[in-house]
C-alpha cells in the first residue's frame, strides 16, 4: 500500500491567501469533514486575561490560546475523498488547505508550554538548532586544563 499526497506549491500559496481556521480540541469526534465552526463555536468564545480563550464543547469547559507556527513553517491539511476498499489498496490524499496559526484547546486548564502540543512545536526549534548551519559563537574560550605539576607551580607563584 502506498500513500499519495497531491499538492503543489501554488496550492499552498493560494491556501495561505485564505487560511483555514483550525482548532485543536482534545476530543474524539465521530465525524470526518468540515464543521460550521463560525456559527456554532466561534461566537461563544470569550477572551480572558492573559490571552486565554474560553469556550465549551458539549458542556465541557475549554480553555485555549491562539498559536503561531514557527517562522518558516506552514501547516497543510490533506483530505481523503475516496476510502480504499482494502488495506492493500493505495490511499490518495488531496490538498485541503493551509494555515500558519491555530487555536489550541485544553479541558478546564490553561494551555502552558508543558502541554504536549506546545512541546512538539518547541522540538521544531530544537531541531533547527541541532541540524542548522554552524555559526561562530563569540563565547570566551575555556582555559586549558592544568596538569598537577603546573597547578602546584601556579599555586606557588600566586602565594609569593
Amino acid at each position: 500500500m502506498a500513500i499519495n499526497l497531491k499538492a503543489t506549491a501554488s496550492d499552498v500559496k493560494s491556501g495561505l491567501a485564505d487560511p483555514l481556521q483550525l482548532h485543536y480540541i482534545p476530543a474524539s469526534i465521530n465525524g470526518d469533514g468540515p464543521a460550521n465552526v463560525e456559527k456554532f463555536f466561534t461566537p461563544y468564545t470569550d477572551n480572558q486575561p492573559g490571552g486565554v480563550l474560553q469556550n465549551a464543547l458539549r458542556g465541557y469547559p475549554l480553555l485555549g490560546k491562539e498559536m503561531t507556527l514557527p517562522e518558516g513553517y506552514t501547516g497543510v491539511i490533506f483530505q481523503e475523498t475516496k476510502k480504499p476498499l482494502s488495506s492493500e489498496d493505495d490511499r490518495n490524499f488531496t490538498f485541503g488547505g493551509a494555515f500558519r496559526t491555530l487555536t489550541y484547546w485544553n479541558y478546564d486548564r490553561n494551555p502552558t508550554q508543558n502541554d504536549p502540543f506546545s512541546k512538539a512545536l518547541n522540538w521544531l526549534k530544537l531541531s533547527e538548532v541541532l541540524h542548522g548551519e554552524e555559526d561562530e559563537i563569540d563565547a570566551p574560550k575555556p582555559e586549558p586544563a592544568l596538569s598537577k605539576k603546573n597547578k602546584v607551580k601556579q599555586e606557588k607563584d600566586s602565594s609569593s
